[in-house]
């Protein structure tokens, strides 16, 4: 119960935050958040495959699917990531960070 009651807590707290954030740090948010919880069950701290569809991401950060994608591509473009499919490898987790900064909100 404990497990879950903390689940539940992180992902309340994550939506809070959305709310006031553009689209970069809404997408930031979510890489960063979804490969530090990969990381903790054993899996790469850079690599990761999406199981949720873009429209799906969009739903859960509030954004159009057409944002998500053009977020995507930005962030492809700029070197912070690299998109093959639902294959995301962070290329650069420093520029997430930057973007997403929990400490100025």
């Amino acid at each position: 119960h404990k497990i879950m009651s903390r689940e539940i807590v992180r992902e309340n707290g994550v939506m809070m935050l959305l709310g006031n954030m553009r689209a970069e740090e809404r997408l930031a948010a979510f890489l960063l958040n979804l490969v530090q919880r990969l990381h903790a069950r054993g899996f790469s701290k850079s690599e990761l495959v999406l199981r949720m569809t873009r429209e799906e991401i969009g739903s859960y950060l509030g954004m159009k699917l057409e944002t998500v994608s053009r977020t995507f591509s930005k962030f492809s473009d700029e070197g912070i990531i690299e998109v093959k499919q639902r294959n995301v490898k962070i290329l650069n987790p420093d520029a997430l960070k930057t973007l997403y900064d929990p400490q100025k909100l």
